[in-house]
């Protein structure tokens, strides 16, 4: 029962975090997300926050990023020395683990090979491909409507902040035709 439960939990965990969609046509309630193109530096990057993978890897909600490199040249990552940090739904910033093989040996021994491979933080992204990052977050964080995402590369040092997309709320109205007074006629009297 254990271990069909454990393949059922892989098997998601393998589909949400082996592809990233660029555009997804429906945001679940609950679910943040985020998306930058940065085009001077050639990056691309999506954010996104599935409720339905809090606690696969065990202790951690998990936000995945689909980072992107239109650039000239291989987009370096570095899990060392990369920093990934979000704003919280409450303002507060909360720092991010890009791996954890480094930052959390015991969980990261108990693991599957396969999702070992999954979650590992690559090394870097080749021109004209997507890698998928997954930072985790420690459970007791509010990851569900987070309000920015910010990632400092170590190799360009260079920090890339992402404002999240706020899909909840609706459009406001701005009236597309605004009646000025022309300045010659501002307190004239006929």
């Amino acid at each position: 029962m254990k271990k069909n439960l454990l393949l059922a939990s892989l098997f998601l965990f393998t589909l949400s975090t082996a592809c990233v969609s660029l555009r997804e046509s429906k945001q679940q309630p609950g679910s943040g997300s985020a998306r930058v193109e940065l085009r001077k530096q050639g990056v691309t990057l999506d954010a996104k926050y599935n409720p339905q993978l809090d606690n696969l890897i065990p202790g951690y909600k998990i936000i995945t990023v689909g980072v992107t490199n239109n650039g000239i040249e291989l987009l370096k990552l570095n899990p060392l020395r990369d920093r990934w940090e979000i704003i919280d739904a409450y303002g507060r910033p909360q720092k991010g683990i890009n791996s954890i093989r480094i930052k959390d040996p015991a969980v990261w021994s108990r693991l599957p090979d396969k999702v070992k491979e999954l979650i590992e933080y690559p090394i870097g992204i080749t021109v004209g491909y997507t890698e998928t990052v997954d930072l985790f977050f420690p459970n007791n964080i509010d990851l569900s409507a987070f309000r920015s995402i910010s990632f400092y590369s170590a190799e360009r040092k260079e920090t890339y902040d992402i404002l999240a997309l706020d899909e909840t709320t609706q459009q406001l109205n701005i009236p597309t035709q605004v009646n000025e007074v022309p300045a010659n006629k501002k307190n004239s009297k006929p």
